[in-house]
């Protein structure tokens, strides 16, 4: 059965409840994925708040002027650069399910002192906006938390205009690669594990909703100490992870990635800059 079909409002909720109940701090994770000269640029309550898979950033070839889609913004990290990357003439739209993270996106982007953020409440499987409203999507960690993730890639194909690009970094796993009592494990679902898609099945998805020119330009392992690093997998079950996989298997029980495509839409894509 595919994994779309999984039960939508449970997994939302798991993922509510862990969200809501992060520490005060995972700069680790934020220490770990951005570079010194990134982090100068955001504020400490934003690098506190740190839970991506990856800079996919550094893929996403922002330019001036345009209008950015974010997301998950969580703690708003990438919300921020890809903000200070559009300028004032550009736009990102800093999207989010729990009001929680808004407001904390909202806290960091005031410090940082931008004003050409949009804070915007709604789900990924219907993001709130009209069709052909954004130049580029990105997102950090965040589809692999939804159970319907054709769903969101055809709304991002929705909401992208033609020519529009997507610049995602997500986990991904092979096929039944992980025990089942890993896999069944909430904080699993929350740390993006359990939700994870083959790469391969990712492509697919997007090539299926419109998406060309898809490539995956950064693939890193994540062992089960990386996956300490983050506060939504409980000690449970990283404890689970170190008992139950094998040794030689530990330190690489998903992979990161950053996808960029590109959205064909119905009509020839415009020049680029």
């Amino acid at each position: 059965m595919s994994r779309d079909l999984m039960h939508s409002a449970e997994v939302k909720q798991l993922v509510q409840d862990a969200y809501r109940n992060i520490p005060a701090t995972t700069a680790a994770v934020a220490h770990k994925l951005y570079s010194a000269e990134e982090l100068a640029q955001v504020p400490q309550r934003a690098i506190d708040c740190a839970l991506g898979v990856a800079d996919h950033l550094r893929f996403a070839a922002i330019h001036l002027g345009e209008t950015v889609l974010d997301l998950g913004c969580g703690g708003g990290i990438d919300t921020i650069l890809a903000a200070r990357r559009t300028g004032p003439a550009g736009r990102v739209v800093a999207l989010d399910f729990l009001p929680e993270m808004l407001r904390r996106t909202a806290r960091a982007v005031a410090e940082a002192g931008l004003d050409n953020v949009e804070m915007l409440e709604g789900e990924m499987e219907a993001i709130p906006l009209r069709d052909d409203q954004v130049d580029r999507i990105i997102s950090n960690g965040v589809i692999n938390l939804s159970p319907r993730k054709a769903r969101v890639v055809a709304e991002c194909a929705r909401v992208l205009r033609p020519g529009g690009r997507l610049c995602v970094s997500d986990l991904t796993v092979g096929q039944d690669e992980l025990p089942p009592e890993i896999l069944t494990q909430p904080t699993a679902w929350a740390g993006c594990v359990a939700g994870a898609l083959a790469e391969e099945e990712f492509v697919r998805k997007l090539e299926r909703a419109g998406f060309r020119d898809i490539h995956v330009p950064y693939r890193q392992p994540m062992s089960v100490d990386d996956c300490a690093l983050y506060p939504l997998f409980s000690p449970e079950t990283i404890q689970l992870m170190r008992d139950l996989i094998p040794a030689e298997k530990q330190q690489a029980v998903a992979v990161s990635i950053v996808v960029r495509a590109e959205f064909a839409g119905s009509g020839p894509a415009p020049a680029r800059p």
